[in-house]
């Protein structure tokens, strides 16, 4: 998670044909700030918009050609896996997400390498809380999709699959490294229901929808709603706010500045596009991974779209951005996993600009996370904390963004102003604020 000081990735590669350098890695035989032509970058334009090809970042093309493996697994809701393999790194993968790895360690990657000869494709990933507290309860299983060896250092990219959590009452065996051997249980997500589904009366229910799949369609039936709850003692808002398709509109309205083409419409997939892709502590992540239902997911998510939010550095709190800076350089979305060669996953944050940094090096192009960028280190200005990366090109739209290390960075937040409540006692902050009102008078 970002609770923790950016590792030193500084290490001689078993070739010694390169040196790590802060998440990258450098060539001895060509010259850190090695550039491309002109015409070289062409390929990484997508050609209908004339714009950066943000599918690049996706394939994370810097591991290298890898073998794809086939499979697609998902378990029963509620099974539980006994002693499945269990790798714990300082991020969180949700399910639908991609995580990069590279076993460079000798014991990891022959212990992974035979997992994989056996054919399983399968592990689970936990993250640690910290050195002395061990794992969290909850996590994503994985299912590898592709691998390969290459200088001794294996090479796999895995896909999320389903939500997980440890049975606290079994045994954590060490294996090598990272690895472990633990039993999880499967989580599932119960089927989304509306809350009139079940007390409906038969003579609306046959004459009106009472399954709604979008926030137009509770709109359109909110009189009729009313007709209905008029039978129960609770108020027809008090149903109209368990309505899924409600906080869903809530966050798409919230989120338009990042880009409609990359969020979700689904509930349950924007549940977890949110969760990967918004700028949260790693205790709010911790929270909404462990949620119960798609719908207890998106209320705790509106939640926390209200706070207030600054990005400063980990060690000394000195503002480096803020939220409005963000924007996607990869069809991922906002924030993605990447991989150095020393075998450390870095979450990424892209952000256009960056405020009490300074470089720390020189620019290069060697295994870079965005084809056709160079990067170069940065570090606080005031304590010299590894805070990211800035990313350069001549060629390409945008000329200069900032990577920055969920490790590096502190996300501070602020409670907002109280929340104006209506006659009859409940909260109409959410309406206020996102402009929805008019849509239920």
């Amino acid at each position: 998670m970002g609770d923790r000081e950016a590792p030193n990735s500084d290490q001689d590669d078993q070739n010694g044909l390169a040196e790590v350098e802060n998440g990258h890695i450098t060539d001895s035989n060509s010259p850190a700030g090695e550039s491309s032509s002109g015409d070289d970058d062409l390929g990484l334009v997508n050609i209908s918009t004339g714009e950066y090809d943000m599918d690049l970042p996706t394939t994370h093309g810097y591991l290298g050609k890898l073998n794809p493996l086939s499979g697609y697994t998902l378990f029963e809701d509620g099974e539980v896996l006994h002693n499945i393999f269990a790798l714990f790194t300082d991020t969180l993968v949700f399910p639908g997400f991609t995580l990069p790895l590279v076993m460079n360690d000798y014991f990891e990657n022959r212990v992974f390498k035979n997992f994989i000869d056996e054919h399983n494709n399968v592990f689970v990933l936990l993250c640690a809380k910290s050195p002395d507290k061990g794992l969290i309860e909850y996590g994503v299983t994985m299912e590898i999709f592709e691998t390969s060896l290459r200088n001794n250092m294996l090479h796999i990219k895995a896909k999320g699959r389903q939500r997980c959590e440890r049975i606290s009452s079994s045994n954590v065996e060490n294996v090598a490294g990272r690895i472990r051997l633990v039993t999880v249980k499967i989580l599932g997500d119960p089927p989304i229901k509306p809350p009139l589904e079940n007390t409906q009366l038969l003579a609306l229910k046959s004459k009106r929808k009472w399954n709604l799949n979008s926030f137009d369609e509770l709109k359109s039936c909110v009189k009729f709603r009313r007709y209905h709850a008029a039978q129960f003692r609770f108020a027809n808002w008090v149903y109209d706010l368990n309505e899924v398709t409600y906080y869903t509109q809530i966050i798409l309205q919230a989120l338009t500045n990042y880009g409609k083409d990359l969020i979700p419409n689904d509930p349950e997939r924007l549940s977890y596009w949110f969760v990967q892709n918004y700028l949260l502590k790693p205790l709010e992540r911790i929270r909404i991974l462990s949620a119960k239902s798609t719908l207890e997911r998106l209320k705790l998510e509106v939640n926390y779209l209200r706070l207030d939010r600054l990005i400063c550095c980990y060690n000394c709190r000195y503002e480096i951005t803020y939220p409005s800076k963000i924007f996607a350089m990869s069809k991922d979305g906002l924030q993605s996993n990447y991989v150095n060669p020393g075998g450390f996953v870095y979450e990424i944050i892209t952000v256009s600009c960056a405020n009490n940094i300074r470089l720390a090096g020189d620019a290069s192009r060697q295994f870079s996370w965005f084809p056709g960028y160079a990067w170069t280190v940065i570090e606080c200005i005031n304590c010299n904390n590894h805070i990211g990366w800035q990313f350069t090109s001549n060629n390409l739209t945008p000329k200069k963004f900032f990577g920055l290390a969920h490790t590096g960075i502190r996300i501070v937040s602020a409670a907002p102003a109280l929340d104006k409540q209506d006659p009859t006692g409940h909260t109409t902050y959410a309406y206020d604020y996102y402009g929805l009102s008019d849509s239920f008078n």
